[in-house]
């Protein structure tokens, strides 16, 4: 019998309510204030549909717009913090969901904006286009709030408990033979940023590709708008898998890109053994998250890491911050896998 207590999931942080509803009265007051502000300027009937190159192809009534408009903002609005509070392991999950949500709040808004923006002072809504400025604007917008509205939540979770101290200090050998117990409650956790070298030249290519998006006028083409989810592509793929949290406790070793999504999970039951060494990138076919013949690598660099051997299936190799975040999860690691049943 395991010599572990259950550990209760902290519950959705009280900041989820606050961040869904204010964001989505904000984007109401937009969609509703902007259309009261502009009716005399627009046509009638407006634009309800665009197809893939942001042209509109379909219109209805003034009413259709506020009401369709102001159901898909409420539904969010709402569907979103429930939808955290009942998210399991909510220290990811909860986070994640309200940065979503609040994320294309913004978007949808902004979306709706540059569309009536794109139709001022024209004859009639087919034919008009999205104002490209607006929209390239609000989609940075509500990429940046749904990132700072993750970090706000995450703020307000419960802290996570103390690293013990017995397991600190003690030498591997030491703690196996005095038979140590990995204690509920423990916690190691590493955080790992990707090099600056890099975060340059990601810097630099994602900022050529909004200049690029911004300067490019090919009416009816698709070409620059194809540049602009590559810049977010980018962007996202460099925050999940090129920087990250490493955790050591009594539910094994993961990591979460961008301190946010769980991507490697080793549970105690199906940890081998697990040793700290000096890794680099070299050795796994390059930085972030790597399939090699070595095992699965989340690697930022050369440094400090953790490797860890399964019972089934290839290892797993993390990279964390320091050498003693390395010996002390090892240490940990191995200690929590004396306590579980074989």
């Amino acid at each position: 019998m395991s010599a572990l207590s259950h550990r209760p999931a902290p519950s959705s942080a009280p900041r989820s309510w606050p961040l869904c509803l204010g964001t989505m009265a904000v984007m109401l007051v937009v969609h509703l204030g902007s259309t009261a502000l502009w009716h005399q300027r627009l046509p009638d009937p407006l634009a309800t549909h665009w197809n893939g190159a942001l042209v509109a192809d379909g219109a209805g009534g003034i009413l259709t717009h506020l009401l369709a408009g102001s159901f898909v903002l409420v539904l969010l609005g709402i569907l979103m913090p429930f939808s955290a509070r009942s998210a399991t392991g909510s220290r990811t999950g909860a986070p994640l969901l309200v940065g979503l949500g609040n994320a294309l709040l913004v978007i949808i808004g902004g979306m709706l904006l540059s569309g009536l923006i794109g139709q001022l002072d024209a004859p009639e809504a087919l034919g008009t286009s999205m104002d490209l400025r607006v929209l390239i604007s609000v989609l940075l917008l509500g990429i940046g709030w749904g990132v700072a509205s993750a970090v706000l939540v995450r703020a307000a979770l419960p802290a996570e408990p103390a690293m013990t101290e017995h397991l600190l200090g003690e030498p591997a050998a030491a703690n196996a033979a005095a038979g140590t117990v990995f204690t509920p409650g423990t916690v190691i956790s590493s955080t790992v940023r990707m090099p600056k070298v890099l975060v340059l030249v990601l810097g630099a290519l994602i900022a050529a590709l909004l200049v690029f998006t911004f300067t490019t006028r090919a009416e009816g083409s698709l070409v620059n708008w194809s540049l602009l989810p590559a810049a977010v592509i980018v962007l996202l793929a460099s925050v999940l898998f090129l920087s990250g949290r490493v955790v050591v406790d009594e539910q094994g070793i993961r990591v979460y890109g961008g301190g946010l999504v769980k991507l490697l999970h080793v549970r105690p039951e199906h940890l081998l053994s697990a040793e700290h060494r000096d890794i680099s990138p070299s050795e796994f076919g390059g930085w972030g998250l790597r399939i090699s013949g070595a095992g699965v690598a989340f690697i930022t660099g050369a440094g400090p890491g953790v490797i860890v051997q399964r019972k089934r299936g290839a290892a797993r190799i993390y990279s964390v911050a320091t050498t003693e975040d390395a010996q002390k999860m090892a240490l940990a690691l191995n200690s929590l896998r004396t306590t579980k049943p074989l």
